[in-house]
């Protein structure tokens, strides 16, 4: 609603057969005949800018964001009034007088004068009505601290260490951790691949007595037998060839903290023997060498496999298996928790915009939408592949449908993945999107990138249902 009376007033062109371009000062007396709209705007700020980048008018809630009165604003310059609060506006002004083009949702953050970081999303507008001896700038600010500080507080309100989530089975989770932190007793930690066992472990470390201790993780299935047994245990020198020094195990690294085992279903039998006794007697002997080493060490393990269909099939050890699941926590799959999802996809889009120097807002609600039919067969870690991939193409502040991988935009209307047959024309879509996307939506530049004519980009583009997107 906010653009809506700025369109109305600055954006829409006139025809030059049907009408005469108007003067600055006539522009601002219209503008002026609107006091009344845009004074009641709460979060909208507006200012006309002459060609020297003068005020020539501004509303009430720009006087109050920039602590003046609105008359003692008027004819002052816009760079200076503005980039005493508001460090980068100057750029943005002297961007749109270069490209004679608009800047929508810049986001800008600044520190007020009690030191509280405050959110703006700035925009500006070419005022294309005005007669061509003037030029004119509409400015714009939204104040979203309000928003901004909600999200965040809402996003750790709604977490447990580094687990997200406010769905009841993520309560339970989080009750069972800090249950079981408070003792040294083995935890086997079962889940699909993709929910996050690791970070449940993790947890478990951090609140737990051992916290001070390391926390060490070994991936079983990454390893062949043999090398997994010295990684665990550690050797002595001359126990194989190579084994030119001792060398310590997982287990004597952990002293006093915590091992995590995760596909301990991956474990060969005879590792799956000198386990066991690891876990009954406290003690370990390296590869080559016959003397005990005692252990101080909590196990943490992790399967995405039944191990008790594996014990009655004579794959895993029954005795073992007993032993790993003194305490076991389910971690669920991500289509039985929907309501974290929004969550969990504010959590990455803040964890990206830090990691990439992004300053992306959100996900739309459309996008939102489209996240909660789909079937996550990869869970959380799907998630967070997918919202980093549309983060990357994304030009603008917020994450809109188009800009997601194939297996969300294509998923059947049971949410699940599309089937393989269109993998080529995915990957010609991915392509035209990333160009567009790359380009701020400039037809001629994207289809030159892809080394096509500018009119096969257009038939490409309504053949996959793209709509062109400015930056």
């Amino acid at each position: 609603m906010i653009y809506k009376e700025i369109d109305i007033m600055v954006t829409r062109k006139k025809s030059r057969k049907d009408c005469n371009k108007l003067t600055l000062q006539e522009y601002v007396q219209k503008f002026n005949e609107l006091s009344t709209v845009f004074d009641s705007m709460p979060i909208g700020v507006c200012a006309i800018l002459d060609q020297q980048s003068n005020i020539a008018t501004i509303n009430r809630t720009a006087g109050e964001i920039l602590a003046s009165d609105c008359d003692s604003l008027i004819g002052k310059n816009a760079r200076e009034v503005f980039e005493t609060r508001f460090p980068g506006i100057q750029k943005l002004i002297s961007e749109t007088i270069e490209s004679r083009g608009p800047i929508r949702n810049f986001n800008l953050e600044i520190e007020d004068r009690n030191g509280e970081i405050k959110t703006y999303l700035v925009s500006t507008a070419i005022t294309e009505e005005l007669d061509p001896d003037d030029f004119g700038i509409v400015l714009v600010l939204h104040d979203v601290s309000e928003v901004t500080r909600l999200r965040k507080a809402a996003i750790l309100k709604q977490s447990f260490g580094p687990l997200v989530g406010r769905s009841p089975k993520m309560i339970e989770l989080y009750s069972l951790i800090e249950t079981v932190s408070q003792y040294d007793t083995t935890v086997l930690i079962y889940g699909e691949t993709g929910t996050g066992k690791e970070l449940v472990a993790r947890t478990i470390h951090e609140h737990s007595h051992r916290s001070a201790g390391p926390f060490v993780p070994v991936n079983c299935s990454a390893l062949t037998s043999s090398l997994l047994e010295s990684e665990l245990f550690g050797h002595v020198k001359g126990a194989f060839t190579g084994a030119t020094k001792d060398r310590r195990g997982r287990f004597e690294i952990a002293k006093k903290g915590t091992i995590f085992l995760d596909e301990i279903s991956t474990l060969s039998l005879d590792i799956q023997a000198k386990l066991l006794r690891t876990i009954q007697e406290r003690v370990i002997e390296r590869v080559g060498s016959s003397k005990p080493i005692s252990i101080d060490v909590r196990i943490l393990s992790a399967t995405n496999l039944d191990l008790s269909m594996l014990a009655a099939k004579n794959e895993f050890r029954e005795d073992l298996y007993y032993r790993l699941k003194v305490f076991q926590i389910d971690v669920p799959p991500l289509r039985e928790r929907r309501i974290d999802i929004p969550v969990l996809a504010d959590n990455f889009v803040e964890r990206f915009n830090k990691l990439h120097g992004r300053k992306i807002i959100g996900l739309s609600i459309a996008s939102k939408e489209q996240l909660m039919k789909y079937f996550w067969p990869g869970n959380v870690r799907e998630l967070e592949n997918i919202i980093e991939h549309a983060m990357v193409l994304t030009p603008g502040k917020i994450i809109e449908p188009q800009y997601f991988p194939p297996e969300i935009r294509h998923m059947t209307s049971n949410g699940s993945p599309p089937p393989p047959p269109k993998k080529d024309l995915d990957s010609e879509e991915e392509s035209i999107r990333g160009a567009l996307a790359t380009f701020g939506g400039n037809i001629s530049r994207a289809a030159k990138s892809l080394g096509m004519h500018r009119t096969t980009l257009w038939r490409k583009m309504r053949e996959f249902g793209i709509t062109r997107v400015r930056k």
